[in-house]
Order: C-alpha cells, then structure tokens, then sequence
C-alpha cells in the first residue's frame, strides 16, 4: 500500500547452533542496506517472546519495543506473545 511503501516488516531465522558468530548481524546488515537503497524509513520485526536471544539481538542492533501481543502463540504446548521491535533506517 502507497501509505506504508516506507515500512517493511523483516523476517529471518538462524538455527541455534549459527548463533553468536556474526551471521545474524551479516544478514541484518543486507536487510538494512537494502532497505536503505529502496528509500524504506521504519523496519519491523515480530518476535516470539519464546526468544529472549533474538529480542536481546534486537536491542543489540538498535530496534526498540513497540508492542506486544499477548497470549497469540502456542508452541510445543506453551503459550506465547508476539514482541514487536521498530528501528528507523
């Protein structure tokens, strides 16, 4: 849509063993050059809140907290919220 074409919401995993080797920060790096080039302002990402380490990766990089749902997952029988972080390009 035209009124958010300066918004992108951003999703990307590492298994836990690829963690902590830089990768995450690589991968970050591309999204946000690319976002650059494409004239994006505000980057979004969903996190479980299952993933301390991703919402801690998160902080890390400059993204902030911006809302949370609560109680709108479930995984291997345990509910969880959905964390969503904004950092501006």
């Amino acid at each position: 849509m035209p009124a958010f074409s300066r918004t992108a919401l951003i999703t990307y995993f590492l298994a836990p063993e690829h963690t902590g080797k830089g990768i995450g920060k690589a991968l970050l790096e591309q999204l946000l050059s690319g976002a650059r080039h494409k004239g994006i302002r505000t980057i979004l990402a969903s996190i479980s809140s299952l993933n301390p380490g991703s919402i801690g990766f998160h902080q890390k990089n400059g993204f902030v907290p911006c809302g949370r749902f609560v109680g709108v997952g479930r995984k291997k029988g345990q509910d969880f919220d959905e964390v969503w972080m904004q950092r501006m390009v």
